[in-house]
């Protein structure tokens, strides 16, 4: 009989709290009781993070804190260095699982699997938010934008984990290297939540600003998968594909293309002061 591997759920937080606590209460409802929560807060959070997990111990989860995060890639690493279990499932603080998630994905990747993609149903209580839901929509199964959350350990160990360079698409860069080593990547039937909150176009616009201006390393890394990343019409391409939205969303599905032109935008904003900043250092 083949045994169902134990589970470590890696999280990097930055006062994260709030988000936390209902990612954690999601864990509760878990019909898959064989896992563990390694949390790897950020080295300037202030927030009492670990008092909240000292009550959620108290309801009965297995859950670990470290404060040792500096970066989203190598927080991640560090806590699937703390991690015992068989399956690391890296997830951030604004998502929550499903009841049967953490049993699927033990199941699969027991099974025929060594890796796996989980659909995300994104939901918040803004416009923008509710924007980027549906962009997610247009997402759903698309290879070049989805990315693997949960793989056996000993894969992720082999291919050497989260590469801590990264700050632009460290997810991305795993899934990637997974791939190419010829990993067997299966999907789940389950979703996660992910919680977009009071999502403002100004937020969301900066954020992309930060990315491209850290990019040059998944760039030189992955420059096929870069040139598709940052080709607005590949993007265009896959809205229209979906262009049945406009019907039953109207306004949602405006204001994504809207979104997306601004992210673009600012992205393309970012590259260039990216490219001045290092002209006026080789001068120097």
């Amino acid at each position: 009989m083949t045994r169902t591997p134990a589970l470590s759920i890696v999280v990097p937080a930055y006062n994260s709290a709030v988000l936390l606590r209902e990612f954690l209460t999601s864990c509760l409802a878990s019909t898959y009781r064989d896992f563990e929560i390694v949390v790897n807060d950020d080295v300037r959070s202030s927030d009492g993070t670990a008092q909240l997990l000292d009550a959620y111990r108290e309801r009965g989860l297995r859950v670990r804190y470290l404060q040792e995060n500096r970066s989203m890639a190598q927080g991640r690493r560090r806590g699937a260095a703390e991690a015992t279990g068989d399956v690391l499932l890296h997830l951030d603080t604004d998502m929550t699982v499903t009841p049967g998630l953490l049993a699927e994905c033990a199941a699969l990747l027991s099974g025929p699997y060594d890796a796996l993609v989980i659909p995300e149903e994104s939901f918040g209580t803004t416009f923008w938010a509710r924007c980027k839901w549906l962009e997610k929509k247009c997402y759903d199964g698309v290879e070049q934008i989805e990315s693997l959350r949960c793989l056996r350990r000993d894969v992720y160990e082999k291919l050497g984990g989260h590469d801590e360079r990264m700050v632009f698409s460290e997810d991305k860069d795993l899934d990637l290297r997974v791939r190419a080593a010829g990993y067997r990547i299966g999907r789940t039937r389950n979703v996660l939540f992910h919680n977009e909150g009071e999502l403002r176009l100004s937020r969301t616009l900066k954020k992309k600003l930060g990315y491209v201006t850290t990019a040059d390393v998944f760039a030189r890394e992955h420059p096929e998968a870069f040139r598709w990343q940052v080709n607005i019409l590949h993007r265009f391409r896959l809205y229209l594909r979906h262009v049945g939205y406009l019907r039953t969303h109207p306004l949602l599905y405006g204001g994504m293309w809207f979104m997306k032109i601004g992210e673009f935008g600012f992205g393309a904003i970012g590259h260039l002061r990216g490219r001045a900043a290092a002209g006026r250092a080789v001068r120097a």
